[in-house]
């Protein structure tokens, strides 16, 4: 029994000498891959430095996407070495949508050669040397145009252009077009369109002085005219209450101090200032600062001396039989009428009709259709040619055909 004791001992003894060794040996191992790693990845990267600069200087990048181009290292003026043998190999350089990837395959390179690549995968991961496979599908395309758009006026139109186009700022007032189609252009049309109101005044019978208008009697006229009202302009709004008068309406609404906030602080509209309306779309009224502010409007008049006033007619553009004289001061005008894109004013009212414009747009959309893929699986882009009958470059620039390119990628094993 001692005997088996001592010998497990011994045995325990040994295991652990061995498992020792064994992770001294991984630790050595680890740090050795961890620096030949990083020795190929430097090694690639000055070789990628010297065939991008040879590309750039040549305008060899591939344009099309899908599309590649092979760079044999034997082209470049800088020669690379590794353990004093001549590094041979390529760079291949693979249009990938709006980037590029490089994949470098070398030789005589001791362990930075190239050994192989794994299995293909969906999924590019841009830290790895990655083999590219583009593999290409097509589909047939109909073009058609919408029907145009009602015109709209300059206040539905957005000021930013988008892709060199003022389109309108609801998507809504575009023409439909089916679902999936592809939108290859915008027509705008614009139209000049017209809006007017005229101008009326009160003409009188009878050539009576009056004075000019006023809420309380002017010096030498002894009576008003009530059929003259007409009030004043609103005053600023102000925290004020105003004077009181019988002739004055005075109207109030709650204000506030307006602020917005910068990180934790707030910012207050022209350093706190109240205002009944915000001042602009980033303010937020402060609550517990309401308070009242007025405003106000006043009658006003004409007024006459005697007992004689003059004889009004109603409010009209032109002179009404039996009313010889204008009162200029008692211009009013008409709402503005509904945008035509004729103009109204003619010889016979532009004397008192005036006239606005304003530019309505109207839009069409040119759009395509694309059928489903043609082909049942996607192949090699020389296959696609030889298909077609036609270069890359010439199916590209077929208005009928689109090109679907569907990428794979091998990690360096």
């Amino acid at each position: 029994m001692e005997k088996f004791m001592e010998i497990l001992k011994k045995s325990k003894k040994i295991i652990l000498l061995i498992a020792v060794i064994l992770l001294v040996i991984i630790i050595i191992l680890t740090i050795s891959s961890g620096r030949k790693k990083k020795v190929c990845n430097n090694l690639r990267n000055d070789i990628i430095n010297s065939v991008d600069k040879y590309v750039n200087d040549n305008n060899l990048l591939p344009s099309l996407n899908g599309d590649s181009v092979v760079i044999e290292l034997d082209s470049i003026q800088d020669k690379f070495t590794m353990k004093k043998k001549t590094i041979t190999g390529y760079v291949t350089y693979t249009k990938y949508n709006d980037e590029y990837i490089k994949t470098v395959e070398i030789d005589n390179a001791s362990y930075c050669t190239t050994d192989k690549f794994g299995k293909e995968t969906d999924k590019y991961n841009s830290k790895n040397n990655v083999k590219v496979n583009a593999y290409f599908n097509y589909r047939t395309v109909e073009s058609y145009n919408s029907k145009w758009s009602n015109y709209l006026p300059s206040e539905k139109i957005s000021t930013e252009e988008t892709d060199g186009i003022l389109l309108p700022l609801n998507s809504k007032d575009l023409p439909v077009i089916p679902p999936n189609s592809v939108v290859t252009e915008y027509i705008r049309e614009t139209k000049t369109y017209y809006s007017y109101r005229d101008k009326r005044w009160k003409w009188y019978k009878n050539d009576i002085k009056y004075s000019d208008y006023s809420s309380t009697q002017p010096a030498g006229y002894t009576n008003k005219d009530k059929d003259t009202l007409k009030y004043t302009e609103s005053s600023e709004w102000s925290l004020d209450y105003p004077e009181v008068y019988e002739y004055r309406h005075i109207k109030s609404k709650t204000a506030y101090q307006w602020y917005y906030k910068e990180g934790k602080e707030k910012i207050y509209w022209e350093n706190g200032k109240y205002s009944v309306e915000s001042p602009g779309s980033e303010y937020k009224k402060d609550n517990d600062t309401a308070a009242k502010m007025y405003s106000y409007f006043d009658e006003t008049w004409r007024w006459y001396n005697g007992s004689t006033k003059r004889i009004y007619s109603t409010s009209n553009s032109l002179k009404p039989n039996g009313y010889n004289y204008k009162d200029s001061t008692t211009l009013t005008y008409t709402n503005w009428s509904t945008f035509k894109d004729t103009s109204s004013i003619n010889e016979n009212n532009k004397s008192y009709r005036e006239e606005k414009t304003d530019i309505y747009s109207r839009y069409l959309i040119k759009y395509d259709v694309y059928s489903y893929p043609i082909l049942e699986q996607p192949i090699s882009l020389r296959e696609l040619e030889i298909k077609l009958g036609k270069s890359y470059e010439e199916i590209t620039k077929d208005k009928s055909l689109k090109v679907d390119v569907i990428f794979k990628f091998q990690n360096e094993a």
